[in-house]
């Protein structure tokens, strides 16, 4: 199914990238992302991280990119292998970076061993030409649950449809991401980008792989120690919920109904995501998704109602037109898609494989996740309470 580009997620000026390589042609520096193919001359050569502090690190590779920054794999001069999260130049503000330190020092404060921790902030003297000289610091981990399911499918055979974790580990890691998302919660920071990218294993991401009867690919983890990072999208919650004006935020395969019709965020949107993350894990696929035009949006809208088997009700579109929505129409409708042809839906129950016992109380917690309305959908510490996450 198709997988939006993490581009396409609602942190701030993340539309621009799209635009990188236009610029590159005529000669001006890429706005935000995609700078590993605008500068990939440049970043072969960047082999030295020289600090104000007096330290030198060797670059060793690029772990990752974002939005705003770009993550390079370091030796420190212990030879300790660690994350270098450098800031790229952007037209946005130039403290802005300075809300993900914020977010990653109040973690650094009340540490969780399912949460990336914060090393150190330094400075760059020379920084790469894209970026200024403002890097974060964090352990290293291994590949993302992403990495992982990308690295599986060059074992995939024709037949096979797709690729799945077998359900104790759908559980454990289910579990991991409950408890870090609920500390977030006690912590008052909402994450706002859940999604396969942004979950890591904290070993080398070592997995055996075993073809099943029903032509899936089983994944089957060495070790499913997990911690969740990238907060560049993630904010702080207001002394008031009132004070949370609606924005774009969340890339849009994760992405929570009330964010779709321009209600205000929550933490019951990261609840949202873990839901569509967690029934990824077992299909292989993606749950939601849009198309590839101007109606993409509206698409996967309409797609997560059929999917949930549930609607938006009025007074959600009642709300989201007080807080001035340009999502709705005054007829309690998102605003329409075009005619492209809608791809059939499958319901969520129907995604349950065949004979597959297992996995029924993983659907039975799927259900109570993903529900539209955010007042009726559960927090994080009641998602733990659930029965799925009790079994062994």
């Amino acid at each position: 199914m198709k997988r939006i580009k993490t581009s396409e997620s609602g942190c701030p000026k993340a539309k621009k990238i799209a635009k990188n390589e236009e610029e590159v042609k005529k000669g001006r520096e890429p706005q935000v992302e995609d700078v590993r193919i605008a500068f990939k001359d440049e970043i072969k050569k960047y082999k030295k991280l020289k600090l104000e502090n007096g330290r030198n690190y060797d670059v060793k590779k690029v772990l990752g990119e974002g939005v705003f920054g770009i993550v390079f794999e370091v030796l420190d001069e212990k030879k300790r292998k660690l994350a270098a999260k450098m800031m790229k130049k952007t037209d946005e503000p130039p403290d802005i970076w300075k809300i993900e330190l914020h977010i990653l020092e109040k973690i650094a404060t009340c540490p969780h061993e399912n949460i990336l921790q914060l090393i150190s902030v330094e400075k760059v003297l020379n920084p790469p030409p894209f970026c200024t000289g403002n890097v974060l610091f964090t352990n290293c981990l291994g590949p993302s649950l992403l990495d992982v399911i990308a690295k599986a499918e060059a074992y995939q055979r024709p037949d096979t449809l797709g690729s799945t974790f077998p359900i104790p580990q759908i559980r454990d890691i289910g579990r991991q991401m409950v408890s870090a998302l609920a500390h977030l919660d006690i912590l008052g920071i909402y994450h706002l980008d859940i999604k396969p990218e942004n979950v890591y294993f904290v070993e080398n991401g070592a997995f055996d792989i075993r073809y099943l009867r029903n032509k899936h690919l089983a994944i089957e983890m060495k070790d499913t120690k997990i911690q969740i990072g990238d907060f560049g999208c993630s904010k702080f919650h207001k002394e008031f919920e009132s004070d949370v004006k609606p924005t774009v935020v969340q890339t849009q395969n994760y992405r929570a109904p009330e964010v779709f019709i321009g209600l205000p965020y929550s933490t019951k949107s990261d609840v949202w995501s873990f839901g569509a993350l967690m029934a990824e894990m077992y299909t292989g696929m993606l749950l939601f998704y849009g198309t590839d035009d101007e109606s993409s949006e509206a698409t996967q809208f309409e797609m997560m109602q059929r999917v949930v088997g549930q609607f938006v009700n009025r007074a959600m579109f009642r709300k989201a037109l007080l807080h001035g929505s340009d999502h709705v129409r005054k007829d309690n409708g998102i605003l329409q898609r075009t005619a492209k042809k809608f791809e059939p839906t499958v319901p969520l129950h129907m995604n349950l494989k065949k004979f597959d016992v297992e996995a029924i109380p993983l659907f039975e917690m799927l259900k109570y996740v993903l529900i539209l309305d955010p007042e009726l959908r559960p927090s994080f510490e009641d998602v733990a309470n659930h029965k799925f996450f009790a079994l062994n």
